[in-house]
């Protein structure tokens, strides 16, 4: 099995939406129901996905999310909970499901 980088599965979504209207509305519509026809993977239920679509007045900007720990993050980590602090803080870590 080949494991697929972030930019990849990215990619490959973006350009299917390109070519497919039907899948470019779910897409928009309900991205995890999409991501898992598309890819087979499973979006887990504590991570949101926004799909937001350039038009030509309007364009989207995604930020990675920022390094800094607040508080809260930080007493996580010192109590050695970094599971708590990183969920929704980094890129999505999708997983795979039954095929």
């Amino acid at each position: 099995m080949t494991t697929k980088t972030h930019e990849e599965m990215l990619a490959e979504l973006i350009g299917r939406a390109a070519q497919d209207e039907g899948f470019r509305a779910q897409l928009i519509a309900e991205p995890k129901v999409a991501i898992k026809d598309a890819l087979g993977i499973d979006v887990p239920e504590s991570v949101s996905v926004a799909v937001h679509e350039d038009t030509a007045t309007t364009a989207h900007l995604v930020l990675p999310p920022s390094p800094q720990l607040g508080d809260a993050e930080l007493a996580a980590v010192a109590a050695g909970h970094s599971e708590s602090v990183y969920d929704g803080k980094l890129p999505p870590h999708w997983h795979e499901g039954p095929t």
